[in-house]
């Protein structure tokens, strides 16, 4: 059993980590919606409005922003509030994982280090689509592909799903494994597919009013495609599930306040951020989000 100095740096060294990775991501979320870049070019981190190379000091995640308060060092510019909130935002989500299911044993580590990649991309897609109303195929399609590599890989990703059976399938462990991750696939994309078309028909006033093409986002449905690989058929279900309540609870929120304020009701919102949340809750607590709708839609007794 670990002492508690021990829990203590591994969680610390979970911070580090995060907050290293949430530096990177950071890099992801401005190039990737931008065209004319990419993560590897230009290969030095640089000021968006002046252009110059930053230093390795100016690169420090969290500290380098609280020392330049906020503002490029050359030309004064702004520098958003996003780039340290992304880097807190996943420090404390590597922590959180860290704690959940620290690293102790070899399939402890597996989980962690999915949980850490799944928790990253959730970062960088929520940001993206809170600022470009976009979640581009760069991410979604590798990430379908990362997926399913990794379910053939580690079986144990899917070993809790109920329908992992090895002697059901020719491929055993991995076959079983990699059998949950194509139907999570198909299963999270399809559904929320399905979502959107009944969306587009009932509710084609709205959508038109709102400015945009259709009730859900093509980048929505793959990335809960993506998610599905890792998730599992139910699993993502249920993250979709946790998504669709909070986004609801989150729509009516601004709509009262809207109107408490008499200004016009807001439009379309990107929804890709409240899926983060679902799959994020799913995989801090698997079923959380069926417990939760039961409790507060089905009457006792």
């Amino acid at each position: 059993m670990d002492t508690p100095l021990e829990g203590a740096f591994g969680l610390a060294v979970a911070a580090c980590l995060g907050l290293s990775v949430g530096s990177f991501a950071n890099v992801v979320v401005h190039r990737v919606p931008r065209r004319g870049l990419s993560v590897n070019r230009p290969t030095r981190s640089f000021c968006p409005s002046c252009s110059r190379q930053l230093t390795w000091s100016e690169n420090i995640p969290l500290l380098a922003w609280l020392a330049l308060r906020g503002r490029c060092r050359t030309c004064s510019a702004p520098i958003p509030w996003r780039y340290p909130a992304v880097e807190l935002l996943v420090g404390l989500l590597f922590v959180g994982l860290w704690w959940l299911s620290p690293p102790v044993d070899q399939d402890a580590v597996v989980w962690l280090g999915t949980g850490m990649l799944l928790a990253v991309t959730c970062v960088v897609v929520s940001a993206i689509d809170i600022e470009h109303l976009i979640i581009p195929d760069a991410i979604t399609l590798p990430g379908m592909l990362v997926g399913l590599v990794l379910s053939a890989v580690f079986p144990v990703l899917h070993e809790a799903h109920p329908g992992f059976d090895p002697g059901l399938d020719p491929g055993g462990a991995h076959g079983s494994s990699l059998l949950l991750a194509g139907a999570g696939m198909l299963a999270g994309g399809g559904s929320l597919w399905i979502v959107g078309q009944l969306g587009n028909l009932l509710l084609r006033a709205r959508v038109q009013a709102a400015g945009i093409e259709d009730a859900m986002g093509l980048g929505d449905v793959k990335w809960m495609a993506a998610a599905g690989t890792f998730l599992g058929p139910l699993g993502v279900l249920d993250a979709i599930l946790a998504g669709c309540f909070t986004g609801a609870l989150v729509g009516v929120a601004m709509k009262l306040a809207a109107r408490m304020r008499g200004a016009p009701s807001p439009g379309g919102i990107p929804f890709g951020p409240f899926l983060c949340v679902g799959i994020l809750a799913q995989l801090a607590q698997p079923g959380a989000a069926w417990w939760l709708v039961s409790r507060v839609l089905v009457s006792p007794g």
